[in-house]
């Protein structure tokens, strides 16, 4: 049986930014911009069901909320970017507006870095 390297991974301290858009293309959007003005590919986005947290309060007694279809967006960045990562995504996204969604942050134990080579172009819409 032939012997596998070992290759030692460098793990950098790093941030995870995941934000809660509308299913409105908030999050392609988003990715786009990411990547053409802040150089970061480490993204991720994923259809999930949603309750707005004051949902309830337009439910009927003993009845949950109706969950709607939203894009968890998961954006991975260097501790030392992450919090003006945070205000760019809660801007680009516009989260502030009604129904705009939730962004929120944790630390990573670390993250591995993987650069695209120059030339990799944008997918199409």
């Amino acid at each position: 049986m032939a012997s596998v390297e070992q290759r030692s991974l460098t793990l950098e301290p790093c941030n995870c930014i995941m934000a809660v858009l509308p299913d409105d293309g908030s999050d392609r959007r988003l990715m786009r911009a990411l990547r053409r003005d802040k150089r970061i590919t480490r993204v991720d986005a994923v259809s999930v069901r949603a309750v707005a947290a004051l949902a309830d309060a337009k439910t009927k007694p003993g009845r949950l909320p109706e969950a709607v279809l939203s894009r968890l967006v998961t954006v991975v960045v260097s501790a030392s970017q992450a919090d003006g990562v945070f205000g760019y995504i809660y801007d680009t996204a516009q989260v502030g507006r009604p129904g705009g969604g939730m962004v929120l942050m944790s630390r990573l134990r670390g993250a591995t870095s993987f650069p695209l080579p120059d030339g990799v172009p944008d997918e199409r819409e």
